[in-house]
């Protein structure tokens, strides 16, 4: 995957500036900076949320994203969030609740699960869907210190087992390390890496 974006503005405001990026299966990035930087914004456009922007994204890798917010559908059950959304079988989908800890709880609604455990519903139906590159966005904020080492152990795990990259949006910079991720750092007026 290719990105080579000139600008994004929101408003007339240039939010994002010259940033070209490559990432490929199995290599795995970072982006790091202060909040309202552009992270997010990026990982939109780099997913094809947001074509509002002076530049091309180019590859045909297969994506998936975990947001910060599960984002589930709370009127089906876990295993039916991951078989709609990733297009999988049914034994695909026990097979990758079970690899996050959910076994049993595949008729279980999301609001029967907690946060920790929808979190890695999330992660499962991501991982589902076979992706190429594993877009991530703050996927571990707000997640007590325990929860977020065990959110991080899984997704390493699954990264190390399905040969997918991954460009990860964070402010915590121990993460990078911990996913073996390279950190590269948004920072300027508009935003550009290594600004």
């Amino acid at each position: 995957m290719k990105i080579d974006l000139r600008a994004k503005s929101f408003g007339g405001r240039a939010v994002l500036g010259p940033i070209r990026l490559q990432v490929a299966r199995g290599q795995r990035v970072a982006l790091l900076g202060p909040s309202g930087i552009g992270k997010s914004t990026l990982l939109r456009i780099i997913a094809g949320l947001d074509r509002d922007f002076d530049g091309r994204v180019e590859g045909s890798d297969r994506l998936a994203i975990v947001f910060q917010e599960p984002t589930l559908l709370p009127w089906r059950r876990a295993l039916e969030n991951i078989i709609i959304a990733a297009g999988c079988d049914a034994a695909t989908a026990r097979d990758l609740m079970a690899q996050v800890g959910l076994a049993g709880r595949e008729a279980h609604y999301p609001r029967q699960l907690s946060l920790g455990q929808q979190r890695r519903l999330a992660l499962a139906r991501a991982f589902a869907a076979g992706p190429d590159i594993l877009l991530m966005d703050e996927p571990f904020a707000s997640l007590d210190p325990e929860t977020a080492a065990r959110m991080i152990g899984l997704t390493a795990g699954l990264l190390e087992r399905s040969g997918a990259g991954l460009i990860l949006v964070t402010h915590d910079d121990s993460e990078p390390a911990r996913l073996a991720a390279t950190p590269l750092v948004l920072g300027g007026d508009p935003a550009v890496i290594g600004g």
